[in-house]
């Protein structure tokens, strides 16, 4: 098993930042039907793996809107969604520039059709 060690660690302000918009984003999945899942150092940007979790969930395109509806303050007021990209695994990518140098790329997941 890895073991973690102090000069792993960093106190990047923008990991702090990606910190406290987590819950408000998470809810905000919850509410869409969706699971949130965080990966990365959240150092450069904050990467959210998501999937459909209930029969309910929106469709993705309602989900990001969704998602961007949280920052719907002035300060965010330049926020825009870059048109997603497909990557493995059927993973489809979109970014999510909130403000300035501070970004979401919330990798997709869903079910695949039968």
């Amino acid at each position: 098993m890895a073991k973690i060690h102090n000069e792993s660690v960093s106190t990047s302000g923008k990991a702090s930042f990606y910190a406290c918009i987590h819950e408000t984003l998470k809810q905000s999945a919850l509410n869409s039907g969706w699971a949130l899942g965080l990966h990365g150092s959240l150092n450069n940007d904050m990467d959210i793996m998501a999937m459909p979790w209930t029969e309910e969930a929106v469709s993705r395109e309602e989900f990001i809107k969704n998602l961007s509806d949280c920052f719907v303050d002035n300060v965010f007021k330049d926020l825009h969604v870059i048109p997603f990209c497909q990557k493995p695994n059927g993973r489809i990518v979109y970014t999510m520039s909130i403000w300035k140098d501070y970004y979401l790329d919330i990798n997709i997941i869903e079910k695949k059709e039968e």
